[in-house]
């Protein structure tokens, strides 16, 4: 990696504050476009985009007080979003990943490229041209802008329950940095941030899982077979990250092998991320956003008391624990409302 450990978590505690300021700007509008599309709702993505035009702007000059780039990062992150999702909606899978992945990998050839001519703020400024590059789909929506908002109306309570889903869903990814930095400083950050990232990097997995079936639940499609696979191959991504972490680590990263027993952790997170992803499909599908929120709620709490306690007391480990407990209570929670839901169901046949 070509930052040292201290100036790998100075910069994801600075992007964690544009990309939080990013997701509350969203108030839930791309995950309503990619549940209400496929039903048939009509110009509901255009009057969605026309919100977050206001909403990214007024979060963006409010990011823009703690770093002047973070206007421009939360802008392009917005545009980005609802390009995706709005790919995502309309089910076209291979120009959804051309987005997702161009994105992504454009970002670390530019970061890379311009810290070297403008250290951290190159890393930014690399995020911010990716962001808009990829942000097509966003800006060919802006012709059919109107006055009109009423689709977007009909569904406020929708996109309230979502925006709560979403809020939480982006918490999960970046509150955990703005806690730990001021707690435990930059570099215990960058330690626990590598790890933090292959969890990420190996639940992609689950990710796209759980957006590919939001939109074909949603139209009526049953996947359960598709959700068993999801989590055989989560299972054996688990196995294959805890046995070749150190050699990955001596390999690619031997400057952060701290980072080991964080890494080997946090990858127990890849199973019930995907079935997370799953059964939050599935009630996003059925409209009973209000489990889905709860069960985000959960994971909050008790990660940010975890982090608290384990992280003194173990450290890097010990954050790290809070994370994969957190998520075996999130889906304690989501099976057991799963399980009643059926059980009713039954009852009322």
């Amino acid at each position: 990696m070509f930052q040292n450990v201290h100036e790998y978590g100075q910069i994801n505690y600075v992007i964690a504050i544009g990309s939080l300021s990013a997701s509350f700007s969203l108030l839930g509008l791309n995950t309503a476009v990619t549940t209400l599309v496929p039903q048939g709702h009509k110009n509901i993505d255009v009057q969605a985009n026309q919100v977050i035009l206001i909403s990214a702007t007024v979060c963006a000059i409010i990011a823009s007080l703690f770093n002047w780039l973070l206007g421009f990062f939360v802008l392009g992150m917005a545009f980005w979003m609802m390009s995706s999702y709005e790919l995502l909606s309309k089910k076209l899978y291979s120009k959804y990943a051309i987005n997702i992945i161009g994105s992504r990998g454009s970002q670390l050839v530019l970061s890379i490229l311009l810290y070297s001519f403008f250290g951290l703020q190159g890393i930014i400024i690399g995020f911010i041209i990716s962001f808009f590059a990829f942000s097509i789909t966003y800006f060919k929506t802006i012709p059919k802008f109107s006055k009109s908002f009423d689709n977007i109306r009909k569904e406020f309570r929708t996109s309230l329950h979502l925006y709560s889903y979403n809020l939480s869903n982006a918490l999960l990814l970046y509150l955990d940095k703005l806690i730990i930095a001021p707690i435990y400083g930059y570099t215990v950050l960058g330690y626990y941030q590598l790890g933090f990232q292959f969890l990420m990097f190996f639940s992609m997995i689950s990710v796209s899982f759980y957006q590919y079936l939001i939109p074909e639940e949603s139209s009526g499609s049953k996947r359960n077979r598709l959700r068993m696979y999801g989590i055989a191959l989560s299972v054996i991504i688990t196995i294959l990250v805890f046995v070749l972490a150190p050699v990955i680590l001596q390999v690619l990263f031997p400057n952060y092998i701290n980072s080991l027993n964080s890494i080997r952790i946090l990858s127990l997170g890849i199973v019930p991320m995907m079935i997370t992803g799953t059964l939050n499909s599935k009630f996003l599908a059925m409209k009973l956003t209000r489990y889905v929120l709860f069960s985000s709620i959960t994971y909050q709490v008790i990660q940010i008391i975890l982090i608290v306690i384990l992280g003194r007391i173990y450290g890097i480990e010990g954050i790290s624990m809070s994370v994969v407990i957190a998520m075996l209570f999130q889906i304690t929670f989501l099976g057991v409302a799963h399980l009643r839901l059926a059980k009713s169901k039954k009852q009322n046949v």
